[in-house]
């Protein structure tokens, strides 16, 4: 499962990285979120949480999550609010979290993360704008995010487009 940012502009990064990984998996869905094709700026968790779980509920066995941006905050929502049981994921990858942005647009990431139980590597730039590879350390020092294990990557954006490097991670 494909879950994006929350920019318009994460459909292409979305639509990219599902082909680039079509051969890996046996089938792979993108969230598209619905204040995309609205105009809307800003997701809607309600109403994404629900088609999420509903994509999750379909898929058979084990499944797969990468996740960039606000898509690593809508999923550590699903974990918690347990309408995706944590024990159905098998590989976990977040790109580039977003925590100040997250709490700025009041999604309860620290909350939504206090009991996050998922295996997951975060792929941290390390001068992303959003949030650089130090802010998340520094947040981890504090006790937050610690059961994400953190990478670092040089990069001073906020695209994670290094879908080979990705690859290592999520396959």
């Amino acid at each position: 499962m494909i879950i994006p940012g929350n920019g318009a502009s994460n459909k292409e990064w979305a639509e990219k990285a599902r082909d680039y990984f079509a051969d890996d998996f046996k089938s792979i869905s993108v969230q598209y979120y619905d204040h995309w094709a609205s105009g809307g700026e800003l997701i809607d968790m309600e109403i994404e949480l629900k088609k999420l779980t509903n994509t999750a509920r379909s898929f058979s066995g084990d499944i797969a999550i990468l996740a960039k941006s606000i898509g690593t905050v809508l999923f550590m929502l699903s974990i918690h609010s347990k309408t995706i049981a944590a024990e159905r994921i098998g590989r976990c990858v977040f790109l580039g979290l977003p925590p100040e942005w997250a709490r700025k647009n009041r999604f309860d990431i620290d909350a939504w993360s206090s009991d996050y139980s998922v295996p997951t590597t975060l792929i941290q730039n390390d001068h992303d704008p959003v949030a650089s590879a130090e802010d998340i350390r520094r947040e981890q020092a504090e006790g937050k995010f610690g059961s994400l294990d953190l990478i670092v990557c040089k990069g001073d954006d906020h695209s994670y487009e290094d879908f080979e490097e990705i690859r290592e991670y999520l396959v």
